[in-house]
């Protein structure tokens, strides 16, 4: 039986360098399936299981233990063994009692950060888009690939849309029920989470908007070091404290 054009299978030598892949698993490499999250930013859940949890040691072991609904995302069972878990996502493993949070690294790209329950049931997503849709309803297009709807009981009134793009929200797990929005601007608690610096946090001090792809930047202060990065690479988790359980990740 010919393998479809669409499941190439992916060469080791070609994959992200932050992914942790040893020599032992062979010339090829788990293709994550397509996602809400980019192929060359993500996770794909076998690798979780076999190479960064250790739960088992191989592809065999690791697809029988997937297969059987063991493994949650944002609190849904997920059996596919290429599914990808991108940044923010929540996975949790009830047999063990453990919730993890997928996080920016400066030096592995993504991490596993192990997280509470309680933490295990909430999010921070951010508003990559909006548009309004049939009936003046306004539809919040989220990083993770997620849309939430908002009821609008007066479309032409401004102070009903008070959502904007590069604001986060904190939702809840599996509802999406929104907890709390956290605005894109100065004095907030920003998580660079791409590019040379990512994994850095600390004080948005300042916000040049700029014409032009890739001109719009935001500064960091993280003990009293700024840092310079792109609008785009900047992910806002809190205000006066982070929302969500952060490891050491600027030492």
């Amino acid at each position: 039986m010919t393998r479809h054009a669409g499941q190439k299978r992916l060469k080791r030598l070609n994959t992200p360098k932050y992914l942790q892949i040893k020599r032992k698993h062979g010339k090829f490499f788990v293709n994550p399936s397509p996602g809400p999250h980019p192929k060359r930013f993500c996770l794909p859940l076998l690798h979780i299981v076999r190479d960064l949890l250790k739960i088992v040691e191989t592809n065999r072991e690791a697809k029988k233990i997937i297969g059987r609904g063991f493994f949650k995302v944002d609190g849904k069972i997920v059996k596919d063994t290429k599914y990808p878990i991108g940044l923010m996502d929540v996975l949790t493993i009830d047999k063990m009692e453990k919730h993890y949070r997928i996080l920016p690294d400066s030096k592995h790209g993504l991490i596993l950060n192990e997280i509470s329950n309680s933490e295990s049931e909430y999010k921070l997503c951010r508003i990559n888009g909006k548009k309004t849709i049939k009936g003046g309803n306004l539809q919040l297009n989220l990083h993770d690939g997620r849309n939430i709807l908002i009821e609008v009981k007066n479309p032409k009134s401004p102070e009903e849309d008070t959502y904007k793009r590069m604001d986060v929200l904190k939702i809840s797990l599996p509802e999406q029920e929104i907890l709390k929005q956290i605005e894109f601007k100065e004095g907030n608690l920003g998580l660079i989470m791409d590019g040379a610096n990512i994994g850095q946090m600390g004080e948005i001090t300042q916000i040049r908007k700029r014409f032009g792809p890739k001109a719009s930047t935001v500064t960091i202060q993280h003990d009293s070091v700024e840092t310079e990065t792109l609008y785009d690479y900047t992910f806002i988790v809190g205000e006066d404290e982070p929302e969500i359980e952060l490891p050491q990740i600027n030492e």
